[in-house]
């Protein structure tokens, strides 16, 4: 069995903004490139909070190429909804290098009021800077992210360091 474009199309209608199930029902089976299409097709719609979630649990999954996870993030300055940013923020892991145009994107979520916009932006900014050599300011970012004020905050800083190799200063 597997889900079809209209499957994906029901998913996104039954979902209410907080029940993930309809989404979770559509990814769990394979699906068809129409499928595939109508969700980065809603990315940066209506739907976008249902469709970034889709697109997160199939990137987390790795049932999304590369170009696929590219498509999707063409669209993440269009995204207007917190849940749909912190979606694609967190699918940055995946395929960091087609991540590069954002970078000011993400340096701009630095300042935002939402606690998990700011963590999970300063995690794709470190991973795009270090795809791109510029381990001295990812070590840089690390250090200030492991003295920031949110747990949250820390704890992915730390994550970072461990995932980079960055020596961090023991606190005495």
């Amino acid at each position: 069995m597997v889900r079809r474009k209209d499957d994906i199309q029901k998913a996104l209608a039954a979902f209410d903004g907080r029940r993930i199930a309809p989404l979770k029902d559509a990814v769990d089976l394979p699906l068809t490139p129409e499928a595939e299409g109508a969700i980065l097709d809603a990315v940066a719609g209506p739907d976008q909070v249902g469709a970034t979630w889709m697109v997160k649990a199939l990137a987390e999954a790795g049932r999304l190429s590369e170009a696929q996870l590219a498509e999707a993030l063409a669209d993440f300055p269009k995204l207007t909804e917190p849940d749909a940013i912190l979606h694609l923020l967190q699918t940055v892991q995946y395929a960091p290098g087609v991540a590069e145009p954002y970078l000011r994107n993400f340096v701009g979520l630095a300042g935002s009021d939402k606690l998990f916009l700011r963590v999970w932006a300063f995690d794709a900014y470190c991973r795009v800077a270090a795809m791109h050599g510029a381990m001295a300011d990812v070590t840089d970012r690390i250090e200030q992210g492991l003295t920031d004020r949110s747990k949250a905050m820390q704890a992915r800083a730390r994550a970072l360091a461990r995932e980079f190799g960055v020596k961090v200063q023991q606190k005495s």
